[in-house]
């Protein structure tokens, strides 16, 4: 059992002398942060049954589950309660918050994430924290992350905390390492997430630090076993699509 301080909080000792910073006491752990998920209707998985149909995701690959963060992120209490968390997480595995100039997370699911990790960040350290995301563009090969916003800018030297809402290949992730050490950005070690459903241990070389870890397979169309089964892809962000991912079969 963890030690405690008396007030039946847990004292994370390994980290209790990074710098002079609030111990971590993280307000939810994975399965409670997955209990908001169901309560906000954006997480659902496969029963296995065929004649539901399954999730098509962006990347144009196949899965048997989703997460929908866009709920969880116009929820901005929450939003910040998730800040808080993935900020307790960042200390927990060795991160320092004094060492943070700049929170960056891709458009548009990241945007309201970096923003406010960099004013959880700011209030702990009692001095501003600084945030940017940069927007997608290009398609194939010409893919790249490119920051848009001069007043949210990374500027040569900032050392950048890296965050996204969901990682399911890392691809936004590694554009966006790219971005910023184009800019001359230096990338810390972690990356917050709110839902790592990749199944990676690190993106781009960070180590991925999320609020809930839950592997769920992707497949191309052709391997797809939902598909084989008679199953039908369709996008799942759609209102008439999700309800019918949701339906009695």
């Amino acid at each position: 059992m963890p030690e405690s301080d008396g007030s039946g909080k847990p004292i994370h000792a390994a980290f209790s002398v990074n710098l002079n910073l609030e111990r971590a006491y993280m307000l939810r752990n994975s399965a409670g942060w997955i209990a908001e998920y169901q309560k906000k209707d954006a997480y659902w998985l496969h029963d296995g049954n065929s004649k539901r149909p399954h999730a098509l995701l962006i990347s144009g690959k196949h899965s048997n589950g989703f997460f929908n963060s866009r709920p969880v992120i116009a929820d901005e209490p929450l939003l910040r309660e998730a800040a808080s968390d993935l900020v307790d997480l960042f200390i927990i595995k060795g991160g320092d918050i004094e060492h943070v100039d700049r929170v960056v997370g891709p458009q548009t699911g990241a945007t309201k994430l970096a923003e406010f990790l960099s004013d959880e960040i700011g209030k702990r350290r009692k001095r501003p924290c600084h945030w940017a995301s940069p927007a997608k563009q290009g398609e194939g090969e010409l893919k790249a992350m490119v920051f848009n916003d001069p007043k949210h800018m990374v500027m040569p030297g900032e050392r950048v905390l890296l965050c996204e809402d969901v990682l399911t290949t890392g691809g936004s992730v590694e554009l966006t390492a790219r971005a910023v050490k184009e800019k001359g950005g230096i990338i810390l070690h972690i990356v917050l997430i709110l839902v790592n459903r990749s199944g990676l241990v690190t993106a781009y070389d960070n180590l991925i630090v999320a609020l809930i870890d839950r592997n769920m397979p992707t497949w191309e169309q052709a391997e797809c076993p939902l598909c084989a089964a008679g199953s039908e892809a369709i996008r799942p962000k759609g209102i008439p699509e999700w309800a019918r991912l949701n339906a009695t079969y």
